[in-house]
């Protein structure tokens, strides 16, 4: 079995190419970090993973094992073929500098929204074209009358983790959430690891 490894260091992003028939396995390496997840069509820049389209195709709010994951145009893109923990979130933006302005009055603070920026670069991806990310092992519960409940810290364990089957060439981009002023992971920012499989 061939294997690719990205680590990405707590607070930070990476970006890297999946082919279709490819697997890949994203694991949290000490429990309680959210990896925020993007994917983008390698051929069709406009197209990307929509976690509005993936909720509305699979007709529920959050996603976990045999859920495919959806493009802006409806396509396919991805497959959760395994999930060790069952919690991760469709429905939160990546945070950017202004949740840190407005939020907690901070300025400069490490956010996803530049890590993706950074780390999609290469690809001539910019700021305003970074979509919305699947946010997985963030663990953001829904009150009955429909409003957010607090986030709470990830239910991950150390090596927890999703798999998914690519089913078109895509750029994943992963950033290893760098929120350390609520429990969203567990006030400790740690590693993500990424590992792309030709087979499980």
């Amino acid at each position: 079995m061939e294997k690719r490894e990205f680590l990405i260091p707590g607070g930070t992003g990476r970006s890297f190419i999946i082919k279709k028939g490819e697997f890949l396995k994203v694991i949290d390496v000490e429990g309680k970090q959210v990896a925020d997840f993007i994917a983008i069509s390698l051929d069709k820049r406009d197209e990307y993973l929509s976690t509005a389209h993936t909720r509305t195709m699979n007709g529920r709010l959050f996603v976990t094992k045999g859920d495919k994951l959806f493009s802006n145009y409806r396509h396919a893109l991805l497959e959760m073929v395994e999930d060790t923990i069952g919690v991760h979130d469709t429905l939160y933006p990546c945070c950017d500098p202004q949740r840190y302005k407005l939020d907690f009055n901070v300025e400069n603070h490490k956010n996803c929204r530049d890590n993706f920026a950074e780390a999609l670069k290469e690809y001539e991806i910019v700021y305003g074209y970074i979509p919305d990310p699947l946010n997985l092992f963030q663990n953001s519960p829904i009150n009955h009358d429909g409003t957010f409940a607090a986030i709470v810290e990830p239910e991950s364990k150390p090596g927890d983790y999703v798999v998914f089957k690519a089913l078109s060439d895509l750029i994943i981009g992963i950033s290893a959430c760098p929120q350390d002023m609520v429990p969203t992971n567990g006030y400790s920012i740690t590693d993500i690891k990424a590992e792309i499989l030709n087979s499980i």
